[in-house]
């Protein structure tokens, strides 16, 4: 079975990002503080299905969602190195996909500022955000235009997307032990933190 993997990781370290920047009050006032107590947060700052419209009217949200993720197949095989006295072959490549950070307020005016804040965060900052993350580039960032959705009970809430589109570094470790192949084992490993995924190929001799 193979671990959580960069579809993950892709909506999580998008998230992270959004609190760790809308917890700075010089960042996004007063007005917009994020804090991870839910008693005192200003915003939410949330997973898709997370989010109830109806609470909206009291709290602004972001939603992040991901999108399609593909592996860009760069290079022969994505071949790396060999590595270690078992013929260990790393591999690399590179993930592109899209996450969508929705941002919802029951007023419009709200809803842009925050949307421009997301907006403005991932272009000015985007050197700083990939010397300490896995992401490798940020090819795209599209503010969207400002739309209404209805709540259940019929108030309008304002709603503008911030879309992502984003290129990940995934590599992966294939280790051979000797001729015949028994069974597979999978492992998710942090080494200098780079996320690799390794599988141990355990082998029995032929006699």
């Amino acid at each position: 079975m193979l671990p959580a993997g960069i579809s993950d990781f892709a909506k999580d370290t998008v998230l992270s990002l959004l609190q760790e920047f809308f917890s700075k009050e010089t960042n996004v006032g007063a007005e917009l503080l994020y804090n991870g107590d839910p008693s005192i947060s200003r915003i939410a700052i949330v997973d898709k299905y997370t989010v109830n419209l109806e609470d909206v009217d009291k709290r602004p949200s972001i939603v992040v969602v991901r999108g399609t993720q593909t592996w860009t197949r760069r290079g022969l095989g994505q071949f790396e190195s060999s590595v270690g006295p078992n013929h260990a072959d790393k591999f690399t490549d590179l993930v592109n996909g899209s996450v969508t950070c929705t941002c919802l307020s029951s007023q419009g005016l709200e809803a842009e500022k925050m949307a421009w804040f997301v907006f403005g965060f991932f272009q000015m900052f985007r050197k700083v955000i990939q010397k300490v993350t896995k992401i490798h580039d940020i090819q795209s960032i599209a503010l969207g235009e400002e739309m209404a959705a209805e709540t259940d009970s019929k108030a309008v809430v304002s709603v503008v997307p911030v879309s992502l589109s984003l290129l990940f570094n995934w590599s992966w470790t294939l280790e051979q032990r000797g001729p015949e192949f028994k069974d597979v084992d999978v492992r998710a490993y942090i080494k200098n933190a780079e996320t690799f995924t390794q599988f141990m190929k355990s082998a029995k001799k032929i006699a």
